[in-house]
């Protein structure tokens, strides 16, 4: 039996599901449709990051019954950087030049791709304490030690971050030394004997 050389399985495991893939998307040709609708687009970055700001501002000078609204915006505004950034990493595999001219060096794809057995630390989230902001993610087998890093800049350009805390416990971390009214974008990664593992996507919170 001929093994696929990317992976996955045999080449007869990959021909039989992407013969099931493609019946179901001859069935249902919504599906292709809905996925391409929810891809990030200038447009809709634009528009959120627009919002975001207004917002953020309005909370800033003193309307504090907005801040639900500015949790929602927040996390609509992680969710297309984070799928921008994915697509960023995936294409960087066949045009190195895309990741790069977002900011994102070649040497973060590598380490990406060269990380050993360590995954990206699953379900990140973030959380006030009081005015303290607290990470928390799945722990990850085979870490040590988990690294938060920062960035109160465009989270698309890597020399925008930097080392927040390294902590043994994923179950709580706490982030500190943050300037109230700011909006930062954290990330984390689990650190081994062999090394760090991939970075989790980013998350974005205000300092309070």
């Amino acid at each position: 039996m001929a093994k696929n050389p990317f992976g996955g399985g045999s080449d007869e495991e990959v021909i039989r599901v992407t013969g099931d893939l493609i019946s179901t998307l001859v069935k249902d040709s919504s599906i292709l449709e809905r996925i391409f609708m929810l891809l990030p687009d200038l447009q809709k970055i634009q528009s959120i990051h627009d919002r975001h700001r207004s917002v953020f501002n309005d909370v800033l000078g003193g309307k504090h019954e907005m801040e639900g609204e500015l949790q929602a915006v927040r996390q609509e505004v992680n969710a297309q950087l984070g799928l921008l950034h994915g697509m960023a990493v995936l294409a960087g595999s066949q045009d190195p030049s895309i990741p790069q001219k977002l900011g994102m060096p070649q040497q973060q794809l590598v380490t990406k791709r060269t990380s050993g057995h360590l995954t990206s630390p699953e379900n990140f989230r973030l959380a006030y304490d009081g005015h303290t902001i607290v990470a928390r993610a799945n722990a990850v087998k085979g870490a040590k030690s988990y690294e938060v890093w920062g960035c109160e800049g465009d989270p698309m350009t890597e020399s925008n971050w930097r080392h927040i805390t390294t902590s043994g416990r994923v179950n709580r971390m706490e982030i500190t030394g943050l300037t109230p009214g700011k909006v930062y974008y954290f990330r984390i990664r689990a650190i081994s004997s062999a090394g760090s593992g991939p970075w989790s996507n980013f998350l974005s919170m205000m300092a309070i």
